[in-house]
């Protein structure tokens, strides 16, 4: 063998070898983007739920703060449990009208003391994933003065734990 054909040699097997290590870091980048993807799909569609006391309608909106379009299927309140025929839409967004209400319990309306309550909202999102939501709410007793008479009324804090995927049924 001549020294053209070693260098060919040489050339060659340097050529196979660049292409060798081309291959396995193609590979790793594609595993790479593979995880970034699924990353993004799962930020894209998380699902979560704000729960805030609406003082002038005396109710608790639900927010969805999520990137899907939720559907409330019913809620379990202390003397309020709730189930629906129909599921309520709860639409993505960050506008003003992207959220549904529900009641407090009833038994808050009479109460002397502070009382802490809990709360979980049934939801499926757009791809019938079924998710429960967990939230709590404090009721504290307090006067107001309406037409120069005091009245008794009932100031709500509510607060949200937590959103998780669970295999609920009625």
């Amino acid at each position: 063998m001549n020294a053209f054909e070693k260098w060919q040699v040489i050339v060659g097997a340097s050529q196979m070898g660049a292409l060798v290590v081309a291959t396995f870091l193609a590979f790793y980048i594609g595993l790479k983007q593979n995880e970034i993807n699924n990353r993004l799909l799962k930020l894209q569609d998380y699902v979560a739920i704000a729960a805030v006391p609406n003082p002038n309608a005396n109710v608790i909106n639900l927010i969805n703060t999520g990137k899907i379009n939720l559907y409330l299927w019913g809620f379990d309140m202390p003397g309020n449990n709730q189930r629906l025929k129909k599921p309520r839409l709860i639409s993505s967004g960050t506008n003003d009208s992207a959220y549904y209400w529900v009641n407090p319990p009833p038994t808050l309306e009479t109460i002397t003391t502070t009382q802490e309550f809990d709360f979980k909202l049934y939801l499926t999102d757009e791809f019938n994933n079924k998710w429960i939501s967990e939230h709590g709410g404090e009721a504290i007793p307090s006067e107001s003065i309406q037409n120069g008479k005091k009245e008794k009324v009932v100031i709500i804090k509510v607060w949200s734990y937590k959103t998780y995927q669970s295999n609920w049924s009625f």
